[in-house]
Parts: C-alpha cells; structure tokens; sequence
C-alpha cells in the first residue's frame, strides 16, 4: 500500500509476530515478606527519627495556629527543627513580614507549651500553591 508495515492490532498478534505462540508468563518472585509503609517507618531507626520528628514540628505548627492571621494558617508549613532552631516556610515574602512581626510572640508560647525553642526563622517556599 504505502510501504510501511501494518501494525498488529493486538498485543498477542505483536507477540506472534516475534515469533512467540503464547504470551510468556511472567514471573514476580519477593523475597521475604512485603510490608506496609507504617510498619517500614517504625523499624528503621533512621526513618522512625524522621518521622518523629515530622510529628514534633506539626505539634509545634498545631500549637501556634491560634497565633497566626487567619488568612495564613492553611499556608504556613512546619521546616526543620535542630538545636532549639526551627524553621517554618511560608508562601511569599508578605507573609513572611507578617510572621516576622509574630515570632517573638510564637517563641514565647511554644516555650509555655513545653516545646524547646529558641529561635525561629523563616523560609519562602518557592513552589507554593
């Protein structure tokens, strides 16, 4: 017709034509047994660490959501937290000079809730919603 070579309509018919009579049979072989994620997180110690420390910083974010403006609090995300240090990204640099002005005020009740917290410092979230 047109020179080129018709395409096969089935993947069976594909198969046929190389040169196979039967679709292979494939084999999935796993070696021990499968886990669930949860159960992943919690026995390796360097994933149950972060996991841990994943909750802490949403404790930390779920204590200082009263502190925040309204129109922040779905926006404002929990960062990284070392040697008393934490870190919460923020959509753009509005937001960030408005948290700026809260932070004394966010140390301080993180403090009277228990939470180890010296400073807090601010991140811009590039990528965000």
């Amino acid at each position: 017709m047109n020179g080129r070579p018709s395409r096969p309509a089935t993947p069976l018919e594909a198969l046929r034509a190389l040169g196979y009579s039967h679709v292979p049979k494939a084999s999935v072989r796993l070696r021990g047994r499968s886990q669930s994620l949860p159960q992943v997180l919690t026995q390796s110690p360097q994933l149950s660490g972060l996991v841990a420390q994943v909750r802490e910083g949403q404790e930390r974010l779920r204590c200082i959501q009263a502190l925040l403006p309204a129109g922040l609090r779905a926006q404002v995300v929990s960062g990284g937290f070392e040697n008393g240090q934490w870190c919460l990204l923020v959509p753009h640099n509005a937001a960030a000079a408005k948290v700026r002005q809260l932070l004394p005020a966010l140390c301080a009740h993180l403090r009277t809730h228990g939470h180890k917290v010296s400073t807090i410092t601010l991140k811009v979230r590039r990528n965000a919603p």
